[in-house]
């Protein structure tokens, strides 16, 4: 398994490594998929139809992704933060 330039091919790679996970480690990603997803409907909540907001949610997102891939590839290493230049 390897991911892609794919965002439906990542999710389905993304579901089938939770459903390999033990069932304690499921509940865990769980609850972190519930908090980033009510984090994000919050923000369309409060900013309904601001594009500015659904494009810095979209690049935290990808930003997310990109630093676990990283990670991975740095051997686990968690120092790369999303960083924004202006």
């Amino acid at each position: 398994m390897e991911f892609t330039d794919s965002v439906s091919e990542n999710a389905e790679i993304l579901t089938e490594l939770i459903r390999g996970i033990p069932p304690a480690a499921h509940k865990r990603a769980q609850r972190a998929a519930v908090k980033i997803e009510n984090v994000f409907t919050a923000l369309q909540q409060d900013n309904p139809k601001d594009i500015a907001v659904a494009l810095g949610a979209a690049f935290a997102i990808f930003k997310l992704a990109e630093r676990l891939a990283q990670a991975k590839a740095q051997g686990g290493s968690d120092k790369n933060l999303i960083q924004l230049l202006f």
